[in-house]
């Protein structure tokens, strides 16, 4: 199994988060999902802190933060 950085956990957690909130806008969740998006909810802020702690640490290249955002706005 492949070791996913933080960055990239966020990022799936927040497309998953954002595709539960469509669902919400065009029906009522099921349990189920009300109950991943509670769960999502909880492990973001986590998730975020702990990037937050690596980018000081030193544990994520700036290279890698910089040449993310240029990809993306490619």
């Amino acid at each position: 199994m492949l070791n996913k950085s933080t960055l990239d956990m966020i990022q799936e957690l927040a497309n998953e988060r954002f595709q539960l909130y469509q669902l919400a806008s065009r029906h009522q969740l099921t349990p189920e999902q009300r109950k991943r998006l509670e769960e999502i909810n909880r492990e973001l802020p986590i998730l975020w802190d702990r990037y937050r702690r690596e980018l000081v640490s030193g544990h994520v290249p700036r290279e890698l933060l910089f040449s993310r955002g240029r990809q993306h706005a490619a």
